[in-house]
């Protein structure tokens, strides 16, 4: 019996140094992972202060527990889960909600029903974990490079409120109007319960039932300040605010985009434009003609990446990818939107595309052309990545102790058998390479385990990418 409770006791001892000296090992891992990425991010500051235009979508956010939010509404868990592409009543919420929840995939959509998204905003400010920002794809984009130095203007359709609160270096343009547009977050955690559905990584769904947004009305006042103010640079977001958008007669979207396509003709800097999840084929099919082909960058996330591949090879678009691609994939994906962007160039693409920036929950990924106006792809790597790491946290400080990390140890430059292995270093980890001709950098995520907010996480990384790239 002492021998048998001898070797128990050896073996829970042995168990507990391994598993103490496993987290000892990986937490010397990612202070070494941030040390380098730090390094690298300070290896190319900011050169004076850019002046960035950037557009469109402007709204408050409602940041809120999603589940927690449901318990005090008594909604539950629906029998299906299913995708619609508007909300028109409580099932059609909720099984779009688990739809998204039970892949963990960031998606928006339009509420047309106005007492139940006021009812949920009203039930929201009863929530002490509850909390209110400016949000918007144009505002986290012009927030993030403002932040980091630059001079932003900005289009966006907003009160007086909303102006007021925007920091230092930004400066807005567009129609003042009564009431800001509200857009729900409903974030999660991952591995969260609910009912028979299970997230698998911390994501959120946004909802919202605007009133300003989708018209972008802004745009006519941001032409006469545009051209006074000589950006270095447009940065194009927000358009998914017209995809599905109930409010819209047949061919309003396209008379929307047409008006943007003869200003963005006019424009001589690189254009920059953020993708975002779209559902509406045929509004796909509108921004492939009226606004991708005058764009020399663009920036996507996993889910966005192989949607957009799909529309340029199949003629279609997918509803959700993997939450957690390998590198490989997605450098596989990046060279083909490039290479048949490029094709295009002459013919229905009016500017070669020079940039490429892709960011997923474990690594950021950006492409440019040798020459090209893009510099600094290897800190610009670095400062996405921890831009990713400081917006998720809520702090810039990033405390490696939140942190992990889900890069491997190496990964292969391909999926195509025999193609070559890049061996992840820690202390210098942002790995870059030339191919054909353009350079590829790959920089790994410091993934925050005690999420504040995933919601404006892809245009806040965007930002931060591109601030040292101009």
């Amino acid at each position: 019996m002492a021998n048998i409770l001898s070797g128990l006791i050896t073996v829970v001892v042995s168990v507990a140094a391994y598993l103490y000296y496993k987290h000892t090992s990986e937490q010397k891992r990612i202070e070494a992972v941030l040390d380098g990425l730090k390094l690298t991010e300070k290896e190319a500051p900011l050169e004076g202060t850019p002046r960035v235009a950037v557009g469109f979508e402007a709204t408050i956010d409602y940041i809120v527990d999603a589940l927690e939010l449901f318990e005090v509404m008594n909604l539950e868990p629906p029998e299906k889960a299913k995708p619609h592409d508007i909300l028109r009543n409580e099932g059609e919420f909720m099984e779009t909600f688990a739809f998204f929840f039970n892949h963990s995939a960031a998606s928006s959509r339009y509420m047309e029903n106005k007492e139940l998204f006021q009812r949920m905003c009203e039930k929201a400010n009863e929530l002490e974990s509850n909390y209110k920002a400016l949000g918007g794809t144009g505002l986290h984009i012009g927030k993030r490079l403002a932040l980091e130095g630059c001079n932003v203007l900005m289009a966006g359709d907003t009160s007086n409120e909303f102006i007021k609160m925007l920091p230092k270096g930004m400066s807005p343009v567009g129609n003042i109007v009564p009431v800001d547009d509200i857009h729900m977050l409903l974030e999660y955690p991952a591995l969260r319960h609910w009912g028979k559905y299970t997230s698998q990584r911390a994501n959120r769904l946004v909802v919202h039932s605007d009133e300003n947004n989708p018209y972008l009305h802004s745009l006519q006042e941001f032409e006469k300040s545009f051209k006074e103010f000589s950006p270095s640079v447009l940065v194009v977001g927000g358009l998914h605010m017209l995809d599905n958008f109930p409010g819209f007669n047949k061919g309003d979207s396209s008379q929307i985009l047409k008006r943007l396509q003869l200003f963005l003709d006019t424009i001589s800097v690189p254009i920059h434009f953020e993708m975002a999840p779209f559902h509406q084929e045929t509004f796909f099919d509108e921004l492939l003609q009226y606004v991708i082909p005058y764009t020399s960058s663009m920036g996507m996330n996993e889910q966005e990446l192989p949607n957009l591949w799909s529309k340029l090879l199949y003629g279609n678009i997918t509803v959700v990818s993997s939450q957690k691609p390998r590198v490989a994939k997605v450098l596989d994906l990046m060279r083909e939107v490039y290479k048949i962007s490029n094709e295009n160039y002459g013919k229905s693409r009016k500017r070669q595309l020079t940039r490429l920036h892709i960011h997923t929950l474990a690594f950021q990924a950006i492409l440019t052309t040798k020459g090209s106006r893009w510099k600094n792809t290897k800190a610009a790597s670095a400062k996405a990545s921890l831009t990713a790491t400081r917006h998720v946290c809520g702090s810039e400080d990033i405390d490696p102790q939140k942190s992990k990390l889900l890069m491997d140890d190496s990964f292969s430059k391909s999926i195509v058998p025999g193609s070559p292995r890049v061996e992840f270093d820690t202390s210098s980890p942002v790995s870059c390479w030339n191919e054909d001709d353009y350079e590829i950098c790959v920089a790994p995520v410091l993934v925050c385990t005690q999420v504040l907010q995933t919601g404006g996480g892809g245009d806040q990384i965007t930002g931060g990418g591109l601030a040292l790239q101009i």
